[in-house]
């Protein structure tokens, strides 16, 4: 949930018009987030707003150039030689700048976290899994074809979004890339079960914040060591898949689809560097 805030949040502060007014106002997003699972005290929204506005300062002083480098790099690149060390190391850089901004914000979840009230712990837990039971009944009657479509769906949206209009050659592979994933829905249902086992044991010693921290860094820093065999397993092949797929349609874009690219990397370019200033 933790990660899941951090990049909701900053991803409402990214969004164009506004993007500065939104992004120093990002602790307020958060806090309305949070309260999507539990009620806050005014100390805790305190703990949460002084957390944003420490690391409002680093983001833009260490984080913001590296992600400006990152898309200058994604500005140079030639799709017709794209290849998989080059969707290895944009997958490592995202990753490293995930973990960073945990690092940063996991100090604070600690110290909330110590704070709460049973009664918080109850209704934070009963949110999470009203959520979690939602996503089940969502799938649990979905045949694999209705899994493919929304594959389908999704992996074209987020290619159209980069690259605009695809050729039918694009159209194919896109198809052929939902058609070779494996559902994982109810692994994930299940996985979220045992992630709701694992909270809990984690916050019924939240009166300890060492015992807290060393309970709960797992959970946020490797999920992966809960998921079951299978859902690893399927996780990989999927990931496998979607990365030679993708590489594909990158290889196959036409000059106009680049200059799409490059603009939107561009308009993305620009935000952060308003941000940073």
């Amino acid at each position: 949930m933790v990660r899941t805030t951090i990049f909701a949040v900053l991803s409402l502060g990214l969004l164009g018009c506004g993007s500065q007014f939104l992004y120093s106002n990002l602790d307020w997003l958060a806090i309305r987030y949070i309260e999507e699972f539990v009620d806050l005290n005014d100390d805790q929204q305190e703990k949460i707003s002084a957390a944003f506005d420490q690391a409002s300062d680093w983001h833009r002083r260490e984080e913001m150039p590296l992600y400006l480098s990152e898309l200058d790099q994604l500005l140079m690149i030639d799709p017709h030689a794209f290849d998989a060390s080059q969707w290895g190391q944009y997958q490592n850089a995202i990753q490293g700048y995930s973990t960073r901004l945990l690092d940063v914000f996991f100090p604070v979840v600690i110290s909330v976290a110590t704070t709460m009230s049973d009664q918080q712990v109850e209704q934070f837990m009963n949110a999470l899994r009203v959520r979690h039971v939602a996503f089940k009944n969502q799938i649990k009657n979905r045949t694999n074809q209705e899994f493919v479509e929304q594959y389908q769906q999704r992996i074209g949206e987020n290619v159209t979004t980069w690259l605009g209009s695809i050729s039918p050659e694009q159209q194919a592979l896109v198809d052929a890339w939902a058609n070779d994933l494996k559902v994982t829905g109810p692994l994930w249902s299940e996985f979220q079960t045992q992630l709701r086992v694992e909270l809990l044991q984690a916050l019924s010693v939240r009166d300890d914040p060492n015992a807290l921290a060393t309970s709960l860094r797992p959970i946020l820093y490797e999920p992966q060591q809960f998921y079951s065999a299978e859902l690893r397993k399927t996780i990989d092949y999927n990931s496998h898949v979607g990365r030679s797929y993708a590489i594909e349609i990158i290889n196959l874009m036409t000059e106009k689809q680049t200059h799409y690219f490059r603009d939107e990397v561009a308009y993305w370019r620009d935000v952060i560097a308003d941000l940073s200033l």
